[in-house]
């Protein structure tokens, strides 16, 4: 992947994506519950504006070599949500604007922050970069920006087409994100008596195949063994970004609709969604 040129069309495709399904929406749409609990659509849209601002001045820090927490923020402990003080905000900031003020901030915001990485050179993408959940380089990141605008734009499309899916061109970069929120999200189960071999077997359209070995208080993510999983998970991509990212966890739901093949025992498989919960 080019850094610059490809990360860069992807945040802007995304949030342009985004922008031009909110513009298409009655203003009484923005009041709609979205897949987010607790927040609506307005709200949703209203942390993806309050966002680009922030995204744009951490990367300049970076970029001028300072990975410290800007003011007002700080690192968060493991296991430490970081949801509810979000949504307060996002709530707050969207209560003070119209829609069509949102809709021009949004645009306005994700214009700057493409521009400014349009303007990274290639050493930039490695440099330091601060993230509430730890430091880390620029180029990860960007693509925990373009998880959020790719997640939370399903978030809101969800809300109005229960069939919807994810954009198709950001999954190479968000499936390799997904270690990094497995382990930000894992939650120790003392009643875990065995371990448990979760198996992901992902034909495409970005092919994995890939075992999350789960014990009382760790997991592992391995290579698909010859080893017997206790859980089969089967799904498109899409989905199985869904699914880890906790936007699946009626589980039965996801069966039925198609979404999610399961093999093997179904209350091992109930229990992934709780092993590793949203923060």
């Amino acid at each position: 992947m080019s850094t610059t040129t490809d990360m860069t069309g992807l945040v802007s495709s995304e949030a342009a994506h985004v922008r031009d399904f909110m513009a298409s929406l009655a203003p009484e749409a923005w009041s709609q519950p979205s897949a987010c609990a607790g927040w609506t659509v307005g709200d949703v849209f209203a942390h993806l504006t309050q966002s680009a601002q922030t995204w744009r001045d951490t990367i300049i820090r970076a970029v001028a070599g300072d990975a410290n927490p800007p003011p007002g923020q700080r690192l968060l402990q493991p296991g430490e949500r970081g949801s509810e003080s979000t949504a307060e905000r996002a709530m707050a900031f969207r209560q003070e604007r119209r829609t069509d003020e949102l809709l021009q901030v949004f645009a306005q915001g994700y214009d700057r922050l493409c521009q400014v990485l349009l303007d990274l050179q290639p050493e930039d993408w490695d440099k330091p970069c601060f993230h509430r959940r730890g430091v880390l380089p620029t180029r990860d990141y960007v693509g925990i920006r373009l998880q959020e605008l790719t997640i939370h734009g399903w978030d809101i499309r969800s809300a109005f087409d229960a069939s919807a899916t994810l954009s198709e061109r950001p999954l190479a970069v968000l499936v390799r994100l997904v270690q990094r929120w497995l382990s930000s999200s894992f939650s120790h189960e003392p009643r875990l008596a065995a371990p448990v071999r979760y198996r992901f077997d992902i034909p495409g359209p970005v092919p994995i195949r890939q075992d999350v070995l789960v014990s009382r208080d760790s997991f592992t993510l391995e290579p698909a063994t010859a080893a017997d999983a206790d859980v089969t998970f089967r799904c498109q991509t899409g989905d199985y970004i869904l699914f880890i990212y906790g936007r699946l966890n009626n589980l039965d739901a996801a069966i039925h609709t198609g979404r999610l093949e399961v093999v093997g025992n179904h209350d091992r498989a109930a229990l992934f969604p709780t092993l590793f919960k949203g923060v």
